[in-house]
C-alpha cells in the first residue's frame, strides 16, 4: 500500500508532513555533524527540494516558510540558539529556493529526448544553489571577507553541492521500488557492483589526489548496465564512502595546500561532487537510448494509427506462440470495400478516422481469442490457433455484421462501410515455426478475400470448407 505524504489540494497536511519531515533531517543531519567524517552530510536541504520538484504545488512561500520554522524549531530547541538560528538557516533556504527554481519546470514531465539536458541542468542547480548558501552563511558567522571567510565560505559550498550532487538525483529518479530485485541476480549485473567495491579498496591503497577518481570507470560500468535509480544509490553510496574513507585518513589525498588554504576533507567533497556527475550522465543517457529503442520497436510492432500490431509485431509475436505440429491455426483476412471512394469523397483524415473504428470493431470482436493486424493499407489480418472453421467462419462472420449494423459517422455523414473477408486454416507442413505457416496461410486467405470480391463484396470466402482448400493449406 503506497502512502500519499502530500495532496495538491490539502495545506494543513502538506504543511505539518513537511515541518516534521525538515524537522527530523534537520535533527539527523545535526548529530552527523558531531563526528568529523560525517560533517559533510546536512541532507536536509536536498532532501526538501528534491520533494517539492517531484511535488510542483508545495513551491510556495508558505511551504518555504514551513521549513523555515521547522529548522529554526530545531536549532532552538535542539541546539541551545536563539537569534544565530535565524541568519544561518536562511542560507538553507536559498540553496532549496534557487535549486528549486531551476529545476521544477524542466523536471515535471521528463521524456526520452529531454532527460539528458534535464540531468545536466542539476549540476547547475546544485552549483549556484550551493554558491548562495555559502556566501550568506559565510556572512552570516561574522566573519569578515579574509582568509577565514574563504576557508568557512569552501565549507559551506563543498557540504552543499557534494551532499545535493549526490542525493538529488536519488530524489528525482523513478522510486526503487519500480527496480525488481531480479534486477540484480544476474552476475552482468553484480559485476559492476564488485568493481566499484575494488576500485575503492585500490584507490585506499594506492593514495594521491587521483584516488577519488578511481570508482569513475566502474561507476560507469554501473551507469550503462543497470537501472537509473540504482545507479544514483550506488553512487551516493561511492561518495559517502570515500568521505569516510578520506577523513579517517585511509585514503590519503594529501596535497600542497599553499595555494588555497582549503582542507582536505573540503578538497574531498569537491572531488567527490565532480566525480558524482559523469556517471551519472552516462546513467541517463543509457536509459534515453533504451527508452528511445523501446518505441522504435513499439513502433515497428504497432501501428500508429489504429494502435493494432503491425505486419512486422505479427511476426515478432508469433515466434513466441508455442509451435507444434499438431496444432492448426486459421487466418482471417479482411479487405474494406471501396475504401478509395471514401478517400475521394470525404479525404484521408476521414479515411483515417474509418480506419481506426474499423480496427475498434474487430479488436472488440476477437478480444484476446486472437491477434489482430493490421496488415496494410486497409486490409486487417485475424489470427486464431486451435479452432475449428466453423469457429473461424463465425468469427469472420461476427466481425463483417459489426461493420455492417453500425453504420459510420463521417463529417456529419452516416455511411454505410462494408468489407470482403477471406478464410483459411491448416497445421504446418514443412515449416518448423509459425511466422512461415501463417505467411502461407495469409496468401491462401488472400484468394479467398479476391473470391469474396469477385462475387459481390460484403461477404466471408469460404463459407463452407471445400475439400479442395483443406488439401491446400492443411
Amino acid at each position: 500500500m503506497r502512502v500519499m505524504l502530500f495532496e495538491e489540494n490539502n495545506f494543513k497536511k502538506n504543511a505539518l508532513t513537511l515541518f516534521f519531515i525538515t524537522l527530523f533531517f534537520c535533527f539527523i543531519g545535526s548529530h552527523l555533524r558531531i563526528p568529523e567524517e560525517f560533517s559533510l552530510f546536512w541532507p536536509v536541504n536536498a532532501l526538501v527540494a528534491g520533494l517539492i520538484v517531484r511535488n510542483p504545488f508545495l513551491h510556495t512561500t508558505s511551504s518555504y516558510l514551513v521549513c523555515f520554522s521547522a529548522m529554526i524549531f530545531n536549532d532552538t530547541v535542539f541546539s541551545g540558539w536563539a537569534l544565530p538560528a535565524f541568519t544561518v538557516n536562511f542560507a538553507n533556504i536559498l540553496f532549496i529556493l534557487v535549486a528549486v527554481s531551476m529545476l521544477i519546470k524542466h523536471l515535471q514531465r521528463p521524456s526520452a529526448h529531454s532527460q539528458v539536458f534535464n540531468a545536466m541542468r542539476i549540476f547547475p542547480a546544485c552549483f549556484l544553489g550551493a554558491a548562495a548558501c555559502a556566501t550568506w552563511g559565510a556572512w552570516a558567522q561574522d566573519i569578515d571577507f579574509n582568509a577565514r571567510f574563504i576557508v568557512a565560505w569552501g565549507d559551506w559550498f563543498s557540504e552543499q553541492f557534494s551532499t545535493s550532487l549526490m542525493l538529488l538525483p536519488v530524489m528525482l529518479a523513478r522510486p526503487l521500488r519500480t527496480v525488481s530485485p531480479r534486477t540484480l541476480l544476474h552476475p552482468g549485473k553484480l559485476l559492476p557492483l564488485a568493481a566499484v567495491i575494488l576500485s575503492l579498496i585500490v584507490g585506499a591503497l594506492i593514495g594521491g589526489a587521483g584516488s577519488l577518481t578511481f570508482p569513475v570507470p566502474a561507476l560507469i560500468w554501473c551507469a550503462i548496465v543497470l537501472p537509473i535509480p540504482l545507479t544514483s544509490l550506488v553512487i551516493l553510496i561511492t561518495g559517502i564512502t570515500e568521505i569516510v574513507l578520506v577523513s579517517h585518513g585511509v585514503m590519503n589525498i594529501q596535497g600542497d595546500d599553499a595555494l588555497l588554504p582549503i582542507s582536505h576533507l573540503t578538497s574531498a567533497r569537491l572531488g567527490v561532487a565532480t566525480v558524482a556527475i559523469s556517471p551519472l550522465l552516462v546513467a541517463v543517457s543509457m536509459d534515453a537510448i533504451r527508452q528511445l529503442n523501446h518505441r522504435l520497436a513499439l513502433r515497428a510492432n504497432f501501428d500508429f494509427l489504429t494502435q493494432l500490431l503491425s505486419r512486422s509485431g505479427l511476426y515478432e509475436s508469433l515466434r513466441n506462440e508455442p509451435f507444434s505440429l499438431q496444432r492448426e491455426a486459421g487466418v482471417v483476412m479482411l479487405d474494406v470495400d471501396y475504401f478509395k471512394a471514401i478517400n475521394d469523397n470525404f479525404g484521408h483524415d476521414a479515411g483515417d478516422c474509418v480506419l481506426e473504428e474499423i480496427a475498434r470493431r474487430i479488436q472488440r470482436v476477437v478480444g484476446n481469442r486472437g491477434m489482430v493486424c493490421r496488415f496494410g493499407g486497409e486490409e486487417f489480418v485475424v489470427v486464431m490457433f486451435d479452432c475449428s472453421h466453423s469457429q473461424l467462419y463465425q468469427l469472420a462472420e461476427t466481425v463483417r455484421q459489426a461493420m455492417v449494423k453500425e453504420k459510420f459517422w463521417i463529417q456529419g455523414n452516416t455511411v454505410t462501410v462494408t468489407a470482403s473477408l477471406g478464410l483459411a486454416r491448416g497445421s504446418a507442413q514443412n515449416e518448423r515455426e509459425w511466422p512461415s505457416v501463417i505467411n502461407r496461410l495469409v496468401s491462401a486467405a488472400d484468394k479467398n478475400l479476391y473470391l469474396s470480391k469477385r462475387n459481390g463484396r460484403n461477404q466471408t470466402s469460404p463459407a463452407m470448407e471445400p475439400r479442395s482448400m483443406m488439401n491446400d493449406v492443411a
